[in-house]
Formats: structure tokens, sequence, C-alpha cells
């Protein structure tokens, strides 16, 4: 729904970016501005994949807190939202994200994230 063009993971930097491209399906105001549960969407979906990603997929990242900050519109098309990890405890994480629309600076977010570990597969 979000039109991820997938994501990239630095592990020497421990930063992930993930790419979106935006329909005028998700937005408001006739088409002119994302709707801001999809700008948080991008943000929990950068953070939550790299937590996955450092973590070997060995855990599922359930969102406890999502602080988001709407700094300018977003428009319809390219986004690329880049996430860190604060801090990584044995059972809480906590990240934060910026989104960016070209040079833009559209939001950033900070999440507190549980971590449920994955049951193995077999």
């Amino acid at each position: 729904m979000l039109g991820s063009q997938g994501f990239e993971y630095d592990e020497a930097a421990d930063t992930s970016s993930m790419k979106f491209i935006i329909s005028k399906d998700l937005t408001h105001s006739n088409g002119t501005i994302v709707q801001g549960g999809f700008i948080t969407a991008m943000l929990d979906a950068a953070m939550a994949h790299l937590i996955i990603l450092k973590l070997k997929a060995q855990v599922n990242p359930l969102s406890l807190n999502i602080n988001v900050n709407f700094i300018a519109p977003g428009a319809p098309g390219e986004f690329i939202a880049s996430a860190i990890v604060t801090k990584m405890g044995k059972s809480i994480a906590f990240t934060s994200a910026e989104l960016f629309q070209g040079e833009r600076l559209v939001a950033t977010a900070t999440a507190t994230n549980k971590l449920l570990k994955m049951p193995p597969t077999s």
C-alpha cells in the first residue's frame, strides 16, 4: 500500500533506509498532501525493519510508542525514510527516523518497541 521499493541496511553504521512511492490515493486536500497516518507508517516501517535486520529476524518489534513531528507537507511521489537505533536492550529498543522528499525534511519520529522473540521455524 505504501509503495515500498525495498530497503538498505548499513551494518557498519547501524542504519537503514527505505524508499517509498506514494500515490494520490493516500492523500487529502484534493490529492496534494500525503495523509499523516501514511507519513507515520513510513517512519514506523523504517524503524521496525532496522530492528529486524539488526537482530537477524529473531524478533518482532511491537510498537509501544511512536512520536511523530510533522515538519513539512509531503506530496505524492518518492520518499526516503532513514532510521537509527538509539538504544537496544534485551526486551526494549529505542529508535529514531527521518523522512525526506527530495532534500526536504517532511517528518521525524522516535519509537519505543517491545522485542518479541520469534518462535523457531520448523
